[in-house]
């Protein structure tokens, strides 16, 4: 679906497209800024209308209720706008919350595409996944989500904020935000992000003796440094026994991961 709409998209705006390379750049300027578009609003109010909470401090969203519907194709044509931008001229922040939104778009559309399924990992031979799908093009390069994840928000702004701000449609994933990610309160939301995943057993468990992490910090230990540095981190956003626990140097063991689709029931 992606691709007949980003064709018939792109077909528009070059019928359309202002001749001047200074009226580009507003146009992008005023997307990537105000996200005031009726594209971006259409998604922003699906998001606000089909994320609700659910136990342990998670988020899950109502792909039922969106498959095959106008909310789905409102995801299809944000996910056409925001690859017809030019991201590379975008400030850091800017960049961020660009390729996050975009990363958790394609997502809901490829889950909403094959819906109903269990998981994101039914996808591909011996439940690989979506990841290495070439599913956009954004500036002439054909992108998977792994392009956007892995070659370009770590490589080209590396943090490890990243991981709280992606969403892969599981639950064991920090959560996906009822809004957009947004330049103008990126800080204030990825720590906020950070937050309510390390104070949830998803994140951080603690049984009274030892703790065990997300699978996250495993698989992206690069990101998060060392134990210590790992213990630090956790110790930022962690509250009650957690923190206490994180203090006192209660060991690490094992690590843990719920790939079961985040889907409200």
């Amino acid at each position: 679906m992606i691709r007949t709409l980003l064709l018939s998209t792109a077909a528009i705006l070059a019928a359309c497209a202002p001749a001047s390379a200074e009226s580009t750049s507003m146009s992008d300027k005023m997307s990537k800024d105000s996200m005031s578009s009726s594209a971006t609003a259409a998604y922003a109010d699906v998001l606000a209308r089909h994320i609700t909470p659910g136990p342990d401090g998670i988020t899950l969203f109502d792909y039922a209720g969106v498959a095959g519907t106008a909310d789905h194709r409102a995801i299809e044509a944000f996910i056409a706008e925001q690859t017809a931008l030019t991201p590379s001229t975008f400030s850091e922040s800017e960049a961020l919350a660009y390729w996050a939104n975009l990363y958790n778009a394609v997502t809901l559309d490829v889950v909403l595409d094959e819906y109903p399924i269990k998981s994101i990992r039914q996808f591909g031979a011996f439940n690989t996944g979506p990841w290495d799908r070439e599913l956009i093009t954004v500036e002439g390069e054909a992108m998977s989500l792994n392009d956007i994840e892995h070659g370009t928000m770590r490589e080209k702004y590396p943090t490890p904020y990243i991981h709280y701000m992606v969403n892969c449609a599981s639950i064991g994933c920090p959560n996906l935000m009822d809004r957009l990610w947004s330049a103008d309160t990126l800080e204030a939301d990825k720590r906020a992000a950070a937050r309510a995943y390390i104070n949830s057993d998803r994140g951080l468990d603690y049984d009274g003796r030892t703790l065990s992490v997300s699978k996250i910090y495993k698989w992206y230990s690069d990101d998060f440094g060392s134990k210590d540095e790992l213990r630090a981190h956790l110790a930022t956003y962690a509250t009650g026994e957690k923190l206490q626990a994180l203090q006192s140097g209660k060991p690490f063991k094992g690590s843990h991961y719920d790939w079961d689709l985040n889907q409200a029931k």
